[in-house]
């Protein structure tokens, strides 16, 4: 009975993090989930509160991206967290660059900029990082096809490596309900950035 009582701890440590490789995740530098929260909450909120004029938004929400786990089966105690909001206010393509200028004058010139043209469709793609607030770094992605008239805007922070918790324990997000995937293209016509 006392070798079952063993064993049964013995396992439950192991698919809890206290096997011999996990351990050597809580020996790593990471933050915690609260700090994660904190950092990836101020850099979305800055980041939409620096465009002017203002743009209206789908919510956004919490992905937590755990790391795969080790060689013996061990669970990660490691992840990668991300908050994402998506622009409903219609970006014309003339009004990119401007978009851009304001994100890179607040984030300063560490950020760097991608432009590729992919596919059959010949889609645009606009990518726009930079180091964000703390370990948190920032992200905007626009595209669009000739046919478009506007761009599909997202932006997004992230920051790793964050001791694991549930995408549930993060809580809701500052700047609205969890995206779906199932919003609609961008429906604001703003008389600003959309001519």
């Amino acid at each position: 009975m006392a070798a079952v009582a063993v064993l049964a701890t013995g396992v439950g440590l192991f698919y809890n993090g206290y096997g011999p490789m996990a351990m050597k995740d809580r020996g790593a530098p990471q933050l915690s989930p609260r700090e994660a929260k904190g950092q990836l909450d101020e850099t979305l909120r800055t980041a939409i509160g620096a465009i002017t004029p203002p743009v209206a938004y789908f919510g956004s929400g919490y992905v937590v991206d755990r790391d795969p786990e080790h060689a013996d089966g061990e669970p990660a105690l490691l992840s990668q967290v991300m908050l994402s909001a998506r622009l409903r206010t219609k970006v014309a393509p003339a009004k990119l660059s401007v978009l851009l200028d304001q994100l890179t004058q607040l984030w300063g010139d560490r950020c760097q900029r991608e432009d590729s043209t992919v596919g059959y469709e010949a889609k645009h793609y606009v990518e726009l990082n930079c180091p964000g607030r703390g370990a948190a770094g920032f992200n905007l992605l626009a595209v669009n096809t000739p046919s478009d008239l506007y761009f599909d805007v997202s932006i997004s922070t992230q920051v790793t490596p964050v001791c694991y918790q549930p995408e549930k324990d993060y809580g809701t997000s500052p700047v609205g309900p969890r995206l779906t995937g199932h919003e609609g293209a961008p429906d604001v016509d703003d008389p600003y950035w959309s001519h």
